[in-house]
């Protein structure tokens, strides 16, 4: 006969196996349909304004982490010679297998399988918001990358009051439309993926690299996550 603690350990892992795999469903159908639409539109200027900095012509070895189905290396405006993208999931790498430009390669979401001063330039864009130790994450990609190089990150400026607005507006009246799911099913997502407040994140930066950032804040410029939709900074390494 099953004891009490084995039958509940056996519910708790049953439980878990199908709360997963609806997350992965609602997910999968949320980042597949997150640059069409107007939703789209939005994403693809996010992308062109974080190649909008004071830069080099040139960074050699170039690394985005986190992707997804929509790679930033069709945005960049600068020369490489190699570009890397790190991704968690085997279907994300699997979008990249044809693409000769770039050296896609599966991680574990938390060892960087490169050592330390590797890289010219580093890209998280959308993904700061989601990692549940973010100075330590933003710490170890400033290890990855050579004396002079760049981390560029660009967040959205979530809970400010125009990207409420904003969301407001998708669980109304588009979130059926263009993700395929439900407005409560869209909630749940921001509330489960958006761990970290725009506010904090800022705060974070800007206390660790003060003299080391260039940022930009959009579509209005103004220096308020409230009135904006987007945060865009800079960060260069600078020698010790």
């Amino acid at each position: 006969m099953f004891s009490g603690g084995l039958f509940y350990s056996i519910y708790d892992d049953v439980l878990y196996m199908f709360k997963k795999k609806q997350f992965d469903r609602l997910n999968s159908l949320y980042t597949t349909h997150m640059y069409k639409g107007v939703n789209g539109l939005i994403m693809k200027y996010c992308h062109r304004k974080l190649e909008c900095f004071k830069g080099k012509e040139k960074y050699d070895s170039v690394l985005e982490i986190g992707p997804g189905p929509a790679s930033h290396i069709n945005f960049i405006k600068h020369k490489f010679d190699k570009f890397y993208i790190l991704e968690t999931s085997k279907d994300s790498i699997k979008i990249y297998e044809n693409d000769k430009r770039i050296n896609a390669v599966l991680y574990d979401g938390v060892n960087l399988p490169f050592e330390n001063n590797f890289f010219d330039r580093i890209i998280i864009s959308h993904v700061l918001e989601h990692i549940s130790d973010p100075e330590n994450f933003l710490f170890n990609m400033m290890n990855k990358l050579k004396s002079g190089g760049l981390l560029s990150i660009s967040l959205p400026a979530d809970p400010g009051l125009l990207w409420r607005l904003g969301k407001l507006y998708i669980k109304h009246y588009t979130a059926k439309k263009t993700y395929g799911i439900s407005s409560r099913e869209y909630e749940y997502l921001l509330a489960t993926e958006h761990i970290n407040s725009i506010f904090n994140l800022i705060h974070l930066i800007r206390y660790n690299f003060k003299d080391q950032i260039e940022e930009y804040y959009l579509p209005f410029r103004v220096k308020l996550s409230d009135v904006n939709l987007f945060y865009n900074v800079h960060i260069t390494k600078k020698d010790i």
